[in-house]
């Protein structure tokens, strides 16, 4: 890991020197979604563009730009 960033709720993640070359220097995002107006506010941690459970609001921007085939299937977006 190079850096992590938080801006608005969103961990940005830089991978270092340590990643293999297809991800040296890319940013992986994981986001928060919650419920609003929820008196005790769950919450979901969204793993770059991977799809918002129904009735959930994301917070922060994806700035994700590591390759899709290099992102887990759960951070690919599912959805359409």
């Amino acid at each position: 890991m190079q850096n992590v960033a938080i801006e608005n709720g969103a961990i940005h993640i830089t991978f270092g020197n340590r990643a293999s070359s297809a991800l040296k220097n890319r940013i992986l995002t994981l986001r928060p979604a919650v419920v609003e107006d929820a008196p005790v506010v769950p919450i979901a941690w969204i793993c770059a563009g991977a799809d918002v459970p129904n009735k959930m609001t994301v917070k922060g921007a994806d700035r994700t730009n590591v390759d899709l085939q290099n992102l887990p299937l759960l951070c690919r977006k599912r959805s359409k």
